[in-house]
Order: structure tokens, then C-alpha cells, then sequence
């Protein structure tokens, strides 16, 4: 039995609430597995590349139905970024890449209390290996298992097997590759959205001649060591919801059916990265959001208890 959460084409399942839970219990008996004593990193995107301070500056040119929120008035916000691999610890491995924004004291109605920040978690893929949040928990149970039942997992499982291979490469730096929200946000009271951030600095990273553990946080600092870095931060407009689904974030939204709309200007100035006991602590949550941009979906409604109860787990095990 399913309910529908009003408007934008959400569902909800009876049992969400369970299968979260369910999640949640599972990262942190993983979590205990992997690291029995010290300090317990983040399961997803646990290797830093680095973490930058940014600016973050809504275009002065939108149009009228995407003034809403963040994006209703002109001005320049500071920022943080952590840039980061999703599951591998040397750069050499072939993986998806992440992009998380942190925009600093922003004004309005967060749905977090206590919240001044305008979070944005991004990936260098454009959708997610699986529909949503029960799929998810069955995925990761299975790699975590290893060996047979992960195989098993993937041979059942064809087209998240071809979303995996096709999301994972070596780029050159990642400041020079796009990142996807994969899963969708409100902008304003019934129109749904996806983010982009498009690199658009006018020189790219060389690819070394041999790939090194850490080529590619070698080449974020030199490229900000010579010059600034710069993206533009892009929604994409829900314009079909058979097409374009709420629910299901493996499915893509084509750009040829829904362009990409330029409403913020990144940029990343010239400088040496922070050292990684400060880009450990800063945690990142799409639910620390105004209400205008409010996550929608089974992965994003699940995160909303996952990111908090993980941060908090993390910190309990730190205090240890």
C-alpha cells in the first residue's frame, strides 16, 4: 500500500519508515565491522580529495519562476566543498567521483532546525545504480557480503551491473567533470528539480602517465595553486513525470527533453586545500535546506533520518 505525499509526484510506501530503520541499523553494524576502534569515517565517499572554500553567486538573469528560495535574489553566498571518491581508497581505482556544497549563512526557513546552511550532494553520475531506498539497502547488504552474494547481486541485477561500470572511470581532476543531484528537490510549491554542476574553468588537468594513489588530489592542488576553479551550478526542470519520475533514481532525466538552466556561478579560488582533520568534521545533509528546495523522493525522505543518525554515530564513536 502506497501514500501519496502531496504534490510533485511523490509515493510513499507503508513500511518507509521500517526500511529506513533498517538501513540505519545496517551502516552502523558495517560501520562497527570496518572499524572496530578509532575513528569511524563516513561509509559512502569516506576518502577526502579535498575540501575548498567557495563562492557560491545567484545570476542576477532568472527568470521569474526560479526566484524562489536561495534563488530569489542576486547575491554571492561563502561556501565550502568536499570533493571526494565514493568507495575507493587510492585514486588509481576507477569509481564514481562527489561533489558536496555547503553554502554558509543563509537566511530563511530551514527544514533542519538550528540549520543556516544550504547543502547540495552531488555525484559525477547521472543517476543512481537502483530505484530507491529498499533496492539501495539490498545493494549495499550484497557488496558488503562479497564474493558470491555480490556476484549473485549483479548477475540478477543487469541494469544496475551497467550502471556501476559505466559510472566508474579515472578523470583527469575533479574540478574538470559534471556532478548530478541523481535525485530531485522542490523549487517552490509544486515544481520538481535536479541539480548540475558543469566545470567551465578554462583549462583542464593533463592525465598523468601513471596513475599514483593520489594523482587526482595532486591535481586539484595544482590546478588551484596556478588558478581559480569554476562551475555552473544548474537545475533541471521536471517536465514529464512518466518520463521524469520522483521515485525511481536510476532513471535519467534527458537533458534533450529538459534542458540545463544555469542559476549560480561556483567559484573556487586560487588556494592550498584544507588539511583533513577539517574536512573530516564538517558534515554534509540535503535536509539542511530552505523549505523552497525541500528533497523529494524515497532516497532523499530516507536520508533525512540516515545522514543524522550516522553523523551522530560518527561522532559518539570520535568521542570514544
Amino acid at each position: 500500500m502506497t501514500t501519496m505525499a502531496g504534490g510533485a509526484g511523490e509515493t510513499i510506501a507503508a513500511d518507509e519508515a521500517e526500511v529506513t530503520a533498517r538501513f540505519v541499523a545496517f551502516l552502523k553494524d558495517a560501520s562497527r565491522k570496518r572499524h572496530p576502534t578509532g575513528t569511524v569515517p563516513r561509509f559512502n565517499q569516506a576518502r577526502a580529495t579535498a575540501c575548498v572554500d567557495a563562492e557560491f553567486t545567484v545570476l542576477e538573469s532568472l527568470p521569474p519562476g526560479q526566484r524562489v528560495g536561495l534563488f530569489a535574489a542576486p547575491r554571492t553566498y561563502k561556501a565550502w566543498i568536499r570533493f571526494a571518491n565514493a568507495s575507493s581508497a587510492s585514486d588509481r581505482d576507477r569509481d564514481t567521483r562527489g561533489m558536496a556544497i555547503k553554502l554558509l549563512d543563509v537566511p530563511g526557513d530551514n527544514l533542519t532546525a538550528g540549520a543556516t546552511t544550504q547543502d547540495f550532494v552531488l555525484n559525477s553520475h547521472p543517476v543512481m545504480m537502483v530505484p530507491g531506498t529498499r533496492e539501495f539497502l539490498d545493494l549495499l547488504q550484497a557488496n558488503e557480503a562479497g564474493g558470491f552474494r555480490r556476484a549473485l547481486y549483479f548477475l540478477s541485477h543487469p541494469k544496475a551491473a551497467t550502471i556501476a561500470f559505466a559510472s566508474r572511470s579515472n578523470p583527469t581532476c575533479h574540478l574538470d567533470i559534471p556532478y548530478w543531484s541523481t535525485t530531485p528537490y522542490r523549487l517552490g510549491a509544486s515544481q520538481a528539480v535536479k541539480y548540475i554542476a558543469q566545470p567551465t574553468s578554462p583549462g583542464k588537468s593533463a592525465m598523468p602517465a601513471a596513475l599514483t594513489d593520489s594523482y587526482l588530489r595532486d591535481a586539484l592542488a595544482a590546478h588551484l595553486a596556478g588558478q581559480d576553479a569554476t562551475f555552473d551550478f544548474m537545475i533541471q526542470l521536471q517536465k514529464d513525470p512518466r518520463r521524469m519520475p520522483i521515485e525511481d533514481a536510476s532513471v535519467e532525466w534527458k537533458r534533450e527533453e529538459s534542458p540545463y538552466l544555469a542559476v549560480a556561478r561556483i567559484r573556487i579560488p586560487r588556494q592550498t586545500p584544507a588539511d583533513d582533520t577539517r574536512c573530516e568534521q564538517v558534515a554534509f545533509n540535503p535536509w539542511h535546506s530552505l523549505a523552497e528546495h525541500r528533497p523529494i523522493g524515497s532516497m532523499n525522505r530516507a536520508r533525512r533520518e540516515i545522514y543524522q543518525a550516522m553523523a551522530a554515530f560518527r561522532a559518539g564513536a570520535a568521542a570514544v
